[in-house]
């Protein structure tokens, strides 16, 4: 066979060596050939192939600078798919590129050919959020400043942990303080308490991540695992993948080879890894490959669900999702957007607590969304469904048009600079005591209201309030919804009530206006329970600058009997997770809320499915943490001590609860 030439194509030609025949006859040999051209013009190069105890080996000489792959195949049939096993760059002149095929000693016959491939280019990773065993989250492009970062894929291979650990502990104690971040990524369907239990779990040095149905897993098209991924966090791209290393049995011997130690040497010397792409040689990851879904029956009503809603012409989004070819312009966004969990705009982890108002993609639509744009994001069959779906009439009062409407005067915004709260009394504008089964705030111009907070009640019940910090009638929030009260719920209003509008403004660079108001939804009979909006909060606190998980820790005691509706963390710009636990008088606990990734700009108000019922006694704990780094995108300055203040540069804790009294 050797020596023999095959035309591949119509590009160019490929020297194809037989490398075994039987498990112990191999053709052997070196030839001159011609390397097959993606450009569609022949480069010559060298091959020379030698037995190695029961396998063979590969020298692979090549005569000028580029990417080439070595592929193989078990026969030489027409339209056979030929196999990559290995993606490598020209290494120095006199020194060739070495594969010792692992599998070649124990099958009847493979062929190889080599080519040259076409500039590459990078080979770009998606930031993705996961959380690992612990609720913790882990954000890939949270952590540029690391030098390299090895993602090891599992698929559902709980089984490989141990063995994989072990392999990369050395490299990880080399690299340390060098910065090389090491991941485990693991699918599952469900996030099983059970994982954590284990015994292997409790022994693995780095994060196990925990891949909710393959989400991760299917992105970075893992084929076979283990395999090792390393990102090159300086252009974020892929510098290589395959195997930590490949042991190869020679009856007598054994040849290991450790690639990704390799990689990781060149990586952290500035250099581009040789080998950059190795056949893991692994098991199937075990996670259900997917069609590529269908655009008009499939992707786009989900994005008509999910995405329109926010995305169509004048509404809060950027820019409107209004035609096919529009998504498919930002559908690398969308992909990143999606995997790291910033839209849709829901942060609520799902195993604490059911929300009615969740507005999560589920596992299931994020594979077709994800699939459908690493297909290419083809626009099939159909008439495309977005333009029409994208013309939505914005509704000025999304309830619905109030009953009355009470007005601030007309306030105006400097183009830089702070602003100090602004505070606006105004009465109630009822003759009467009446229910509301609504209270809503409307900004005149969002692009300057941080928030808008209305408080009501007497002298008295108005300085309790401490200025929001203990509750407050009606708000708006970035990224809160304006909702009506939990069924069964009202706020009453009274007669001779003081209304005080808490208005924070922040500069836009250009000098604006803006009149905001409270819309007031009459409810037609007295509710079954007064709804109370109250908080644990905590004002005296410090964040040492660049620290990260700095801790703090709030409570509030219900003093009755009470039924548990909503709750919302607050905080400014550094805040990075929080949680809602309760404490009940017989000493269970439960967390109800976890917001493993908090945006200031996306401050949901979470409503429970099923509203708590809670004894008295019961004590709420909200607990949030700080992130004043500079790896926090959002941080305004990580030099700054930072204490409790209104501005965003400073910072807040508050934990908000919706409740009423039995």
């Amino acid at each position: 066979m050797c020596g023999k030439a095959y035309k591949s194509d119509e590009h160019g030609w490929s020297q194809w060596f037989g490398c075994c025949e039987g498990p112990r006859r191999y053709w052997l040999g070196m030839g001159m050939f011609f390397i097959t051209s993606l450009l569609g013009f022949a480069q010559t190069g060298k091959v020379f192939i030698s037995p190695l105890g029961s396998s063979v080996e590969l020298n692979l000489v090549t005569e000028s600078q580029g990417d080439y792959v070595l592929e193989t195949q078990a026969s030489l049939m027409e339209g056979a798919q030929w196999e990559p096993l290995m993606q490598f760059k020209q290494g120095q002149a006199d020194q060739p590129t070495r594969f010792v095929d692992p599998v070649c000693g124990t099958s009847d016959q493979r062929f190889f050919r080599l080519r040259k491939l076409l500039d590459q280019g990078t080979r770009e990773v998606s930031n993705f959020r996961l959380l690992d065993v612990k609720g913790e989250a882990h954000e890939l492009y949270y952590f540029w400043p690391k030098r390299a970062i090895v993602i090891v894929l599992h698929g559902d291979r709980e089984e490989s942990l141990e063995e994989t650990n072990q392999l990369l502990s050395p490299l990880s104690e080399r690299y340390q303080n060098d910065g090389l971040l090491v991941w485990h990524v693991l699918a599952r369907t469900e996030q099983s308490a059970t994982l954590t239990e284990s015994k292997p779990i409790h022994q693995i040095d780095s994060p196990i991540l925990l891949d909710l149905d393959g989400i991760v897993t299917r992105a970075m098209a893992s084929v076979e695992v283990p395999e090792a991924v390393l990102v090159d966090p300086r252009q974020w791209s892929i510098a290589y993948r395959g195997p930590i290393e490949l042991r190869t049995d020679l009856g007598d011997q054994e040849y290991v080879m450790a690639p990704l130690e390799d990689a990781v040497e060149s990586l952290m010397s500035g250099k581009q890894p040789i080998i950059q792409n190795l056949k893991p040689f692994g098991a199937p990851h075990g996670v259900k490959a997917l069609e590529v879904p269908s655009y008009t029956g499939v992707v786009a009503p989900l994005l008509i669900t999910h995405c329109i809603p926010c995305h169509s012409e004048g509404n809060i989004a950027p820019w409107s999702m209004d035609s096919h070819a529009r998504v498919a312009e930002f559908s690398g966004l969308i992909k990143s957007s999606v995997l790291a969990g910033e839209m849709p705009p829901w942060h609520a982890e799902p195993r604490f607590s059911r929300f009615s108002n969740d507005k999560s993609m589920s596992s299931d639509e994020i594979n077709q969304l994800i699939a459908w744009i690493d297909a290419g994001s083809p626009l099939g069959e159909g008439q495309d469904p977005l333009p029409a779906a994208s013309k939505i009439v914005v509704e000025d009062w999304p309830l619905g048009k109030p009953d009355h409407v009470v007005s601030i005067p007309t306030q105006r915004i400097p183009a830089q600079g702070s602003v100090d709260y602004r505070y606006f009394f105004l009465e109630s504008p009822f003759a009467k005591d009446v229910w509301l089964r609504a209270a809503s705030v409307k900004p005149g111009n969002r692009s300057v209201v941080h928030h808008g907070l209305v408080f009501k009640g007497n002298f008295l019940e108005l300085l309790a309030l401490r200025g929001g910090l203990g509750g407050f009638f009606a708000g708006y929030v970035p990224g809160m919804e304006q909702v009506e009260f939990p069924a069964g719920t009202g706020k009453r209003l009274r007669r001779g009530d003081i209304l005080v509008f808490q208005m924070h403004y922040t500069t836009s660079g250009q000098a604006a206006s803006d009149q905001t108001q409270l819309g007031l939804y009459l409810s037609p009979e007295p509710p079954e329970r007064e709804l109370v909006t109250s908080a644990a909060y905590d004002v005296d606190f410090t964040i040492p600058p660049h620290e990260r998980d700095v801790h703090v820790r709030a409570t509030k005691v219900l003093n009755r009997a009470s039924i548990l509706y909503e709750f919302s963390p607050h905080m400014h710009y550094r805040g990075a997770r929080s949680r809602f636990t309760l404490n009940f008088p017989d000493g269970r606990s439960e967390t109800i809320l976890h917001v493993p990734a908090y945006f200031f700009d996306w401050q949901a108000l979470y409503r429970l499915e099923e509203p708590i019922h809670v004894p008295a006694g019961t004590q709420l704990v909200c607990e949030g943490w700080f992130d004043n780094t500079i790896q926090n995108r959002f941080n305004p300055n990580p030099d700054d001590t930072v204490r409790f203040g209104e501005q965003s540069w400073e910072e807040m804790f508050i934990g908000y609860v919706n409740y009423a009294e039995e």
